[in-house]
């Protein structure tokens, strides 16, 4: 081979790693960029928190890392209680949040846990509630998230069995405040009885005098 081809085939191949090595690099700045972009980017979700003593809560999440902005939900059914109030009316649901910061919820009382189970069964929502939430981040990209909340999953688990003694528990502890209110009433109406009692005899001995 002459040293012409030589030289031509040295510069090819030199070309080619140089070529190999750009697009490793760039191909690694680009991952990085991603990583980084993941790491800081809003994840929106609309949850159903059952660990409150005596209500199941609706929470929409930002379990993200970075801020959420101009947000929207979609609901595939009303979210109501048994009282008929629907809590997809809540202005944060109907009009949407302007801004979430990053790990924060909000959270709104929806029922008791057995009515929750309850109004499901009769409005035949067995397969729960999809909630969509639309959002942007901090550089305006868009995002959609799909969560759905079932509480009819737990059945079967003990935890409605749970739920429904602490319903009792708070219905008992309701009577015993009440019961408590009314007898501390006749005790102070007993108490003001005596009281105009003794001045009422205090006046007549003093006439009598």
């Amino acid at each position: 081979m002459r040293l012409v081809d030589i030289v031509a085939v040295a510069q090819i191949v030199s070309s080619l790693a140089i070529l190999i090595v750009a697009t490793a690099v760039l191909f690694q700045t680009r991952e990085q960029r991603k990583a980084r972009d993941d790491q800081d980017r809003p994840q929106i979700i609309v949850d159903a928190d059952y660990t409150g003593r005596f209500t199941a809560n609706i929470v929409v999440r930002n379990i993200g890392s970075g801020m959420a902005r101009n947000i929207t939900f979609e609901f595939s059914a009303p979210i109501e209680s048994t009282s008929g109030w629907d809590i997809t009316e809540l202005p944060y649901f109907k009009h949407g949040l302007n801004f979430m910061a990053p790990h924060t919820d909000i959270a709104s009382v929806w029922d008791s846990y057995q009515n929750v189970v309850r109004t499901l069964r009769d409005k035949s929502l067995r397969k729960g509630i999809t909630i969509t939430s639309k959002y942007e981040d901090r550089q305006g990209e868009s995002y959609e998230t799909m969560w759905r909340i079932n509480p009819l999953l737990l059945e079967g688990s003990g935890y409605s069995e749970y739920k429904g003694f602490e319903d009792q528990v708070q219905a008992l502890e309701d009577q015993a405040r009440a019961l408590e209110s009314i007898s501390k009433d006749i005790r102070e109406g007993i108490e003001h009885r005596r009281e105009d009692e003794g001045e009422s005899a205090a006046h007549r001995q003093g006439n009598i005098g």
